[in-house]
């Protein structure tokens, strides 16, 4: 159910940019100003501040704000849903939630490309904050800053999305900022400029302590349920995490040496010299958190700051554990292999997403048995559950997602799919939102790969 939210919001994207002459037009007129005035708006429990004028389209579960008169231009979509997510009894089951929505989000995109995701705070609760872009036709490609997020009770969902085509960026992004800062939730008790969740201010999108933690997450191309996170593409970055960075797997300045890490599950993580008890109690902190996941040494140092540990206190749990960090990536791989399909090149990005050093990532992933054949296969048929495909959009994904002509190949030939049912499919889900003729209708499955046969196929079987 999850996915399924993920992939309504992505056919939304597509509506509202497409249905330019059906959305009506805001009754008040446009006014003109060279600093905008902002206005107040409620949706549910969540209110928040938008330009005064922004057209505005609103209903009981959604609202729409567009800076423009052309939906084509971008907008700003706030989206409201009774999803209740409460059973996500901690952070990271909660961000397993999110993953799972922005993974359906990803199935429903076309050429979707993730530039950048992180854990934030926004209106005093945990939010996803993921930058992407994707391409919308006949319009082309959209760059889209998206906000996922559970109300404080954890009985409803929310998701803010600013989608900006290339001549509105600059004016959406200057924005984004004034407009999520105004997130307030009523059922809190918050007004204007009180603070909110353990300190932090009610309508902040401060990067969280909790981003990249071990259960943490990543990508939405492999998102997994529960408190794993999901796949990464290249080029995605975990943001929110404090020192400076190496490159490549992105590890913490304060992460000691491999010799070190090394010394350290060689003498069993005994205490060296005096402990504090603040350091003891992180030394036992860590230790629990590894019996029951896997985790990097950034990882579990992060993951301790987000049980208010200091930053010194965390790497001294972290460097006494006792951990052996090559059993960690491989224990991580298999648990991402136990939920979710992956290229080698998936998997590889995710480790390294979490935190884990190149050789540590390069032993998970040749030690963990996977045979990326039978991975291309599983992939092929989620993708198919979730979405129509052709049989080139079909290997089109398969590669995107790291998978060789090889593999994607095999998961293509073997996934069982009827191409001629797969053009029912698409076809339907586009007139569930679109009014097209015959031809139209034959033209765009077509371009989405089928051939003609099967596009004639399909616009039979849809009714037209």
């Amino acid at each position: 159910m999850k996915r399924a939210v993920g992939a309504i919001l992505a056919l939304a994207l597509c509506l509202q940019l497409t249905g330019c002459k059906t959305i009506p037009k805001r009754e008040e007129e446009k006014k003109e100003s060279s600093s905008p005035q902002m206005e107040s708006v409620q949706l549910e429990k969540l209110s928040y501040k938008v330009p005064a004028d922004w057209r505005r389209v609103k209903d009981d579960t959604r609202c729409y704000h567009y800076p423009t008169q052309e939906n084509k231009a971008g907008y700003f979509f706030l989206f409201y849903s009774d999803r209740d997510v409460s059973s996500a009894a901690d952070t990271e089951a909660l961000y397993g939630v999110y993953d799972a929505v922005l993974e359906g989000m990803e199935k429903g995109a076309v050429d979707f490309h993730l530039n950048k995701k992180e854990r934030v705070k926004l209106a005093g609760v945990e939010a996803l904050k993921v930058n992407y872009t994707e391409r919308v036709d006949p319009y082309g490609v959209y760059t889209i800053e998206a906000y996922i997020f559970a109300g404080p009770d954890k009985e409803a969902m929310y998701f803010a999305i600013f989608t900006m085509g290339d001549a509105l960026k600059e004016e959406m992004s200057a924005q984004i900022t004034p407009i999520t800062d105004s997130f307030r939730f009523s059922s809190q008790g918050i007004s204007w400029g009180e603070v909110s969740g353990g300190g932090e201010s009610g309508g902040s999108s401060k990067p969280s302590s909790s981003a990249a933690a071990g259960g943490g997450t990543a990508s939405s191309s492999q998102g997994t349920a529960g408190n794993q996170g999901g796949g990464s593409h290249a080029g995605a970055s975990s943001s929110g995490q404090s020192g400076s960075t190496q490159s490549g797997a992105g590890q913490s300045s304060s992460k000691p040496s491999n010799s070190a890490q090394s010394s350290a599950s060689q003498s069993g993580g005994t205490l060296m010299g005096g402990a504090t008890a603040e350091q003891k109690k992180a030394l036992s902190r860590a230790k629990s958190y590894l019996g029951s996941a896997a985790f990097s040494h950034q990882g579990l140092v992060k993951q301790l700051e987000y049980e208010k540990f200091s930053h010194e206190d965390a790497v001294y749990g972290a460097d006494h554990c006792g951990a052996d960090w090559n059993a960690q990536a491989l224990k991580k791989a298999k648990s991402y292999l136990n939920t979710a399909a992956f290229s080698k090149p998936g998997l590889t990005h995710q480790l390294q997403y979490e935190g884990f050093t190149d050789e540590q990532t390069a032993y998970g992933v040749n030690n963990c048995g996977a045979d990326w054949n039978a991975q291309a296969l599983k992939k092929a048929k989620s993708y198919l559950n979730t979405a129509a495909f052709s049989q080139s959009g079909l290997t089109h994904q398969l590669k995107y997602e790291g998978f060789t002509d090889e593999q994607t190949a095999y998961g293509v030939n073997n996934c069982g799919a009827n191409w001629n049912e797969q053009a029912v499919k698409k076809a339907k889900s586009y007139l569930t939102i679109f009014s097209y003729s015959r031809q139209e209708l034959i033209n765009q499955l077509k371009y989405e790969g089928f051939t003609a046969e099967q596009a004639a196929y399909g616009a039979d079987g849809a009714g037209l």
